[in-house]
């Protein structure tokens, strides 16, 4: 960063930051391969540029002007350790890039092979141009401006460019996956054909105006308006395919009257945000506000239409009487019984999404030196992003060895409509303690009592739940509690001087002991939390309702019915939750077990750092840090099997991170 100033009135401030990460990821998540050899590798290079200039135009008038530029380039690509072809499978992408090995599932064991999103790299450049003016006139102090983006996507993502192969129990020769897989015979096979590079442009102007009104030397007051426009995604060259909900065909995207985003803009943007502050007396303070805040413009919608057909052909084969699939031929190329192409659509009017929040806080100071403060926090967020399926039939009993799901729209499989539908609300008590440095020691304790509802907390699947609907009609029955929702949460942080050495209380003058004991501090900070919800769901190859796959969520997406309690007092990572209390329901029926019903395990942990600071210099010090992460080496577990129908239904077979312990010296001047 270069600071310069102009003149008296004018300063000119350039910055520049650049950051690379190269990770190695040998497990790259809970649904995916649990033995080495199919990791994965995350790169990130960020690079931020920023030019601003500061402009006194009267006393009472401060401009203030930003240009900047943002690029973000992120690729994760599969290990590769092993290859299609050096275990007799065939290699279908002719590219280089999307060599390993193809995503194979065994039910009732861990899956092997690469995952099948990777490889993906996406370019991002931001171009920002900001202005900012604030305005004293008495007792108002008025900000207003704008802030114009210009986004640019170039991207690839290669998704299931090896194909994937599945074993399972239900439906095949043996009755057991491992036996299929060693007689050589999978259940189901798929293999995409990809050809839908992307290049996404979008646009964001948003203006503000802000008033903060001090009315009183106690009293604050403060309102302001923002209005947003974020431009529909589209791709440079119209490259792009969407399923048209009025002509019920895949149509390109800017012919016959279809944007060329697959959707109008949303113009009608407008966020008020009101607030106040009151000093009730010196030693109280009240605060509350409210406002609207808009996502955005986000890429989803607009990824989406690359993975229509032509330029994405998923196909899927099974076993025919007289035309067995076999792991010799695993894709073949002729198939006498194609089935239809997936279709994903945009609801045409589609809707930014934006959220409500409010606050309610009273802030106590007790003493010189700590403050205490309790709130209340709440949110409702509307015209989300979620996906159902329209094409999905009603329930039914299939007849048995029927390779396919009859559908309303026999031309396609499922058709997947991104639509603004999906709502969420959330409610908490916040507390906090903060004692604020004295004698050497500052702590921070915060408390959080909470509760998050949904219907949707992704818009792709998440470890625990598809976010996508059981049933595509009954999207009501979705509503419960969000993937990411922990009812309670602890955290305290502290920092202590150690009062040994040059200039404390205790050994300040004892020749090498005072060296020795000099300049030791510690820091460390204690996370207690109760466990997240997860659904309970069947076995994706499991079509108890005869509804149908979809190509988002878990697959299937069918759930259980619940016979019984399915909490237990005793959990263990070997069971728990009572199993006994779901069963599968009566063929060609949805279960009636509810979305994010049990909790999983929850989380605790300290981390904790010793560090040593010696002065070298007037302007050289020398800092010696020791930190410790999960410092007791307690075992926080993930979710367990939530499948019913896997051989380890209900039990826990990973954790996250045990204990990490590093060194570090670190030169400051």
């Amino acid at each position: 960063r270069v600071d310069h100033r102009l003149t008296d009135k004018a300063d000119l401030a350039f910055r520049y930051s650049f950051g690379d990460r190269d990770l190695f990821e040998p497990f790259t998540g809970p649904s995916f391969s649990a033995i080495p050899g199919f990791g994965d590798f995350v790169k990130r290079r960020s690079q931020n540029g920023m030019a601003a200039l500061t402009w006194v135009l009267t006393p009472n008038l401060v401009n203030e002007t930003r240009g900047a530029f943002s690029r973000v380039a992120a690729s994760v690509t599969q290990e590769a350790s092993v290859l299609n072809s050096e275990v007799g499978l065939p290699t279908i992408s002719p590219r280089p890039r999307d060599l390993g090995l193809s995503f194979i599932t065994i039910t009732g064991y861990s899956p092997i092979g690469d995952e099948g999103n990777n490889p993906q790299n996406s370019v991002t450049n931001v171009y920002q141009l900001l202005n900012n003016t604030s305005y004293v006139c008495g007792n108002h102090l008025f900000k207003f401006g704008a802030d114009l983006r210009f986004t640019q996507q170039n991207a690839f993502r290669d998704v299931e460019s090896r194909g994937r192969l599945q074993f399972s129990p239900f439906f095949q020769l043996t009755g057991n996956a491992l036996a299929d897989m060693l007689f050589g015979f999978p259940l189901l096979t798929s293999v995409a054909h990809v050809d839908n590079p992307q290049q996404i442009r979008t646009e964001s102007y948003n203006f503000f105006i802000n008033d903060s009104w001090r009315v009183t030397p106690r009293l604050t007051l403060t309102a302001g308006l923002r209005y947003e426009y974020n431009s529909p995604p589209v791709d440079v060259e119209d490259r792009a395919t969407v399923f048209d909900l009025e002509t019920r065909t895949i149509v390109p995207v800017g012919t016959n009257g279809v944007p060329r985003s697959g959707f109008e803009p949303d113009r009608n943007n407008f966020a008020p945000r009101v607030g106040f502050a009151w000093s009730v007396r010196e030693s109280t303070v009240l605060r509350g506000g409210y406002g609207i805040y808009y996502d955005q413009s986000p890429l989803a919608p607009a990824e989406s239409l690359y993975f229509n057909s032509p330029f994405f052909d998923n196909n899927i084969f099974f076993s025919l009487p007289g035309f067995p699939l076999t792991l010799s031929d695993p894709f073949p190329s002729f198939f006498p019984f194609p089935l239809p192409d997936s279709a994903l659509a945009i609801q045409r009017d589609l809707r930014t999404g934006y959220m409500q929040h409010w606050n309610f806080n009273i802030e106590q100071q007790l003493g010189d030196t700590t403050v205490f403060e309790v709130a209340y926090v709440g949110s409702k967020g509307t015209k989300l992003l979620t996906a159902r399926d329209i094409n999905q039939p009603q329930p039914q009993i299939l007849p048995p060895g029927l390779p396919f799901v009859p559908r309303p729209d026999p031309r396609f499989d499922d058709i997947d409509l991104l639509e603004s539908r999906a709502n969420s609300n959330y409610h908490a008590l916040q507390a906090r303690f903060q004692q604020r440095l004295a004698k050497g020691f500052t702590s921070l304790v915060s408390y959080t009592w909470s509760k998050s509802i949904d219907d949707a907390s992704n818009f792709f699947s998440s470890a625990g739940d598809p976010n996508f609907p059981q049933n595509s009609y009954n999207v009501a029955a979705e509503r419960g509690r969000s993937n990411f929702d922990v009812r309670q949460r602890l955290s305290a942080s502290y920092s202590y001087s150690i009062p040994f050495g040059k200039g404390r209380q205790y050994f300040a003058d004892d020749g090498w002991v005072t060296a020795v004991l000099t300049g030791w501090e510690t820091h460390g900070i204690i996370t207690l939390q109760t466990g997240r919800p997860f659904t309970v769901a069947l076995l994706s190859e499991i079509d108890n309702s005869g509804t149908g796959r979809s190509i988002l969520g878990f697959g299937a997406n069918d759930r259980p019915n619940v016979v019984g309690n399915p909490e237990i007092s005793n959990a263990t990572p070997e069971r728990w939750f009572n199993t006994a209390a779901f069963a599968f329901p009566p063929p060609g029926t949805f279960g009636n077990a509810g979305r994010n019903i049990l909790d999983g395990p929850g989380f605790q942990n300290v981390n904790a750092s010793l560090m040593k600071n010696t002065a070298l210099t007037e302007r050289l010090n020398l800092q010696f840090r020791a930190e410790v992460f999960n410092l007791f080496n307690h075992p926080n577990f993930n979710l367990p099997d939530n499948f019913l129908g896997s051989p380890t239904f209900g039990r826990i077979s990973s954790a996250r991170d045990p204990r990490h312990i590093q060194f570090g010296l670190k030169l400051l001047f």
